[in-house]
């Protein structure tokens, strides 16, 4: 029996070859498919990365276009608000000549009134 080569292939080679070979091959068959799961894993990472870029570029973009928008936005609120101001100071100042205006009016309409009764009172 010491001297005697065992066959390594097929039946000849004895049950526990024969088992060895069977397991070897269901473990090859089970690496294939966990080959092509991770193969099939690492598709769907990279399509998700690709995803996820273009999401990126859009919410970029989309920041973008926001922050200008509220720059523009806030430098026509403070031209709008430095137009109102000035627009409040030439009211008030336009108030008070008004005003001005009105007691001259008054003080003609008074002269006016004295001189028209000095009048007649020269007259009478």
């Amino acid at each position: 029996w010491r001297g005697r080569q065992t066959p390594s292939v097929g039946a000849a080679a004895g049950p526990k070859a024969q088992l060895a070979t069977l397991a070897m091959s269901v473990q090859l068959d089970a690496f294939t498919k966990v080959k092509e799961i991770m193969g099939k894993m690492i598709a769907d990472l990279k399509q998700q990365q690709s995803d996820e870029v273009e999401v990126k570029e859009r919410c970029s973009t989309s920041l973008d276009e926001n922050e200008k928008t509220i720059y523009d936005k806030t430098e026509l609120r403070k031209d709008l608000e430095a137009r109102i101001s000035e627009l409040e100071a030439k009211m008030a100042q336009l108030a008070e000549a008004i005003k001005a205006h009105n007691e001259q009016i008054s003080s003609a309409q008074v002269e006016v009134k004295r001189a028209g009764q000095q009048r007649e009172a020269e007259n009478a």
